[in-house]
């Protein structure tokens, strides 16, 4: 498992801006030891969880794509086979929700929680007070309230003692001593397994070269970073729609305002708008603002296009000079007999790419 620190971009000292981002894509679970396929699960938190119901799959697939291709190479993060996402907020059983500890909460609050009620009892990771919100504390939850039900039945279930039996170890009759093929002598009880040991082969010519090539390729990095340092990051978006800023920031208080509508309307409490009819309103109160009121969006918009424009341009100043050290370097230091290193390069190694696709680690090596 390993988590992602979201940036806020321009509005980086602004708490409500990191608290609308941090959540988004924070944290990935590697699942190819349980399912035996290579799975990610990327969860989401806080205001980002809420943005997945209304986003499309195309949208959050592409943007997880890119985020664990930032991390890992674009050559090492192909496009996934298959995608599932989960919409809590529309699961009519759970609505987004799960239990949490709160500021009033006492002990043995999730105990009561799971005590039955007649002939009804209860389940979920909520009754559960060792492993509140977890998947494996609703599957305990479950093995409980079935046992108690199956008790409620045939009445109480006796346990044995121990539950566990010990296990009765079972000596193999064996000579006093034994001896390996080499004369070395083991006490009484010893296995060995007498296998040769082949010594490893030596490398290959081959091996052998890529292996200098990749050596060559570090002390270029080394060269370049050492005269320019790291790379700058590349710009996220080029453009931004201050109408978008607008929505992002409002959307759950028109939410809220149409679901109260639509509650009125139908004389249903739990009734909620479509998304269509929150994305009418919104644009309709956009439309209606007045242009002092759309001035801060508008000035975001022509700073984060500013900002862009100049991280652009310091790349394009970074690679130019990382293909001068290179040529340099190359001219100064020849590489050795049988590597084959490109003067110009094809951004490969600047970015922590090697030769044939390999990623030959980050700058920091």
């Amino acid at each position: 498992m390993f988590g992602l620190l979201n940036d806020p971009g321009e509005n980086r000292l602004d708490p409500q801006a990191y608290k609308n981002c941090r959540g988004r894509f924070y944290f990935f679970w590697n699942c190819i030891k349980t399912s035996g396929r290579p799975v990610l699960v990327a969860l989401m938190a806080g205001p980002a969880a809420y943005s997945v119901e209304e986003s499309s799959n195309e949208v959050l697939v592409h943007e997880a794509t890119r985020r664990l291709r930032q991390i890992f190479g674009a050559e090492n993060v192909p496009y996934p086979k298959e995608v599932a996402v989960v919409r809590w907020l529309n699961d009519p059983f759970s609505y987004g929700t799960y239990s949490y500890v709160g500021p009033k909460t006492q002990p043995g609050d999730y105990d009561i929680m799971a005590k039955p009620v007649g002939r009804v009892h209860f389940g979920g990771e909520a009754t559960c007070g060792t492993h509140p919100a977890t998947v494996h504390g609703a599957y305990i939850s479950g093995l409980r309230a079935a046992g108690e039900v199956l008790e409620s039945f045939i009445g109480p279930i006796k346990v044995p003692e121990p539950l566990i039996p010990r296990k009765i170890k079972s000596e193999i009759p064996t000579t006093p001593t034994q001896t390996t093929p080499n004369g070395i002598k083991h006490k009484k009880g010893y296995v060995s397994i007498w296998e040769p040991i082949v010594p490893p082969a030596p490398p290959t010519s081959r091996e052998a070269v890529n292996a200098e090539a990749e050596a060559f390729e570090a002390k270029i990095v080394s060269a370049i970073l050492a005269e320019l340092g790291e790379r700058p990051v590349k710009a996220d978006r080029m453009g931004v729609n201050p109408y978008l800023l607008y929505t992002t920031e409002h959307w759950y208080n028109v939410k809220a305002a149409c679901d109260a509508r639509k509650a009125a309307a139908t004389g249903k409490p739990g009734a909620k708008a479509e998304r269509d009819e929150i994305r009418a309103a919104i644009g309709e109160e956009w439309r209606l603002l007045p242009d002092d009121k759309k001035k801060p969006y508008i000035e975001k918009c022509e700073l984060a296009r500013k900002h862009n424009l100049e991280v652009t341009e310091r790349l394009k100043v970074w690679d130019r000079e990382a293909e001068r050290i290179r040529r340099e370097f190359v001219e100064r230091n020849p590489p050795p007999e049988g590597v084959n290193v490109s003067v110009k390069p094809s951004g490969g190694i600047e970015i922590g790419i090697g030769r044939k696709g390999r990623k030959l680690g980050g700058y920091e090596e």
